[in-house]
Formats: C-alpha cells, sequence, structure tokens
C-alpha cells in the first residue's frame, strides 16, 4: 500500500493507503490477494476485519443514535 504510486495516468495513489488508515485506526486488519484464472492475473480482491463491540461495552446513557452516527 504505497502511498503516491498509481499505475493509472489520472490517479493520485492514495486511495488504498487511504483504506488502510481508516481501517487500522478502528484496530483493524486488511488483506490483499491476486485473483488468478488458469495461471492469469485476472483482478484482485481486499478484504478486512474490524473489531465490533458488544453492546455491554457502551455506557448505560448511550442513546440509539449516538450508536449509528
Amino acid at each position: 500500500y504505497e502511498a503516491f504510486f498509481s499505475t493509472k495516468r489520472e490517479g493520485l495513489g492514495i486511495g488504498l493507503n487511504l483504506c488502510r488508515s481508516i481501517v487500522e485506526s478502528h484496530q483493524g486488519r486488511i488483506h490483499a490477494e491476486n485473483l488468478y484464472n488458469a495461471g492469469q492475473t485476472v483482478g484482485c480482491r481486499f478484504t478486512f476485519w474490524i473489531p465490533v463491540r458488544s453492546s455491554s461495552d457502551f455506557s448505560p446513557s448511550t442513546t440509539s443514535d449516538q450508536l449509528t452516527t
């Protein structure tokens, strides 16, 4: 996820690095892998995991509006 690297002429090269920063700021992980068909790269897959807090992690004064925003 090298910042400011792009293979596209109009690309800025910040997309994947920004995604990684967002996921990691939420104590998550991101994984990238190439997809192959008959030995030829045909695409890629990005998977991310972000931990989910249980309802017991919230204080009793937390409202449902605060949880969804």
